[in-house]
């Protein structure tokens, strides 16, 4: 569950705790070009909104029938594309695409429980399904996700494992690619082995960045790589990087890059041939040079870079051929 949908439940839960009824949103299927995927959440306490399902424009339409009182049951299905409006017209997306939502309206006496227990279980970043069940008014929330025993009319949404960065090493490239990655709704770790690199990392928690785990880049990785990882090398430096990557590479990480220009970059194939003993079927896996080719200079630039090709590999789109040599 992405940090985008955690907030619209913190939202949530602020505005029970005030008081406040509070409509949520959580699209349930879509058909065409549709902005958000299955699962995103809105949500609104009638004028105040957090979150989104579209590019603004179910949002609008969102309010104008809460204010007709024609969203008040505890839930309902509603489907843009086939739902009409009061006027006869459709509701529909600008880009032609459908999208169905489980609306539900929720009373602060009554719903803060189950949204507690919603809420703490994204925050685990696991895998989890959220199932509902319209006709007898009832939810659950189930962790163990291969064996669900959830059958019609029971509804399902299915949240993954959240999404990781494994960063290795302190650069200016390395600040700038955690506050991209966790603003795109990464959770973002930092590894570092260096000692006289302690005093450099100055995006800390207290300025809503993170901490350094100061421990060698293999171990770092073995820790906490898995399916949902990206492994990024970008100390510059084979003390950290060399490491890192060869933990990498024995892992499950969906993505694995390293920064540097393309003769640093055959340079470091050659060490982890030879020192790793490598293939270079094994080797095909490492991205380098990193990144993709906007022109990028300056460390926000390269992380842009580095961000572009990391969520389209995530989103499975290939983009080898639009490496930037950068060193």
């Amino acid at each position: 569950m992405n940090a985008l949908d955690k907030q619209v439940l913190l939202d949530c839960q602020a505005w029970l705790q005030q008081g406040k009824p509070v409509w949520l949103c959580t699209i349930l299927s879509t058909y065409g070009s549709a902005p958000r995927p299955v699962g995103s959440l809105f949500a609104t306490e009638g004028h105040i909104r957090s979150g989104s399902v579209s590019g603004g424009c179910i949002e609008d339409a969102f309010i104008s029938l809460i204010q007709q009182h024609q969203l008040d049951k505890p839930m309902q299905i509603f489907d843009y594309g086939s739902h009409l409006a009061i006027d006869g017209s459709r509701y529909e997306l600008p880009c032609g695409g459908h999208i169905s939502l489980l609306i539900e309206y929720l009373q602060p006496d009554a719903d803060h429980h189950w949204l507690d227990e919603w809420l703490t279980t994204a925050m685990t970043n696991n895998a989890f399904v959220r199932a509902v069940n319209i006709e007898l008014e009832q939810r659950c929330i189930a962790t163990d996700v291969d064996d669900h025993p959830f059958i019609t009319p029971w509804l399902t949404i299915h949240y993954q494992q959240h999404w990781q960065l494994l960063l290795l090493g302190i650069s200016q490239v390395s600040e700038e690619v955690a506050r991209l990655a966790v603003r795109a709704g990464f959770t973002v770790r930092l590894c570092d082995m260096r000692d006289n690199y302690q005093q450099n990392w100055r995006w800390t928690p207290i300025d809503g960045g993170i901490d350094v785990e100061w421990c060698c880049a293999d171990a770092f990785v073995e820790r906490y790589a898995n399916d949902y990882t990206a492994v990024l090398a970008l100390a510059h430096d084979p003390r950290v990087d060399d490491l890192g990557l060869m933990g990498a590479l024995e892992s499950s990480a969906f993505y694995i890059g390293a920064l540097g220009s393309q003769a640093n970059s055959d340079r470091r194939r050659e060490r982890l041939m030879r020192i790793g003993e490598y293939t270079p079927q094994q080797l095909s896996r490492l991205h380098a040079p990193i990144g993709v080719a906007i022109g990028s200079k300056t460390p926000i630039e390269i992380a842009i870079a580095i961000m572009a090709e990391v969520i389209a590999t995530k989103n499975g789109i290939t983009c080898d051929s639009w490496h930037y040599r950068h060193g």
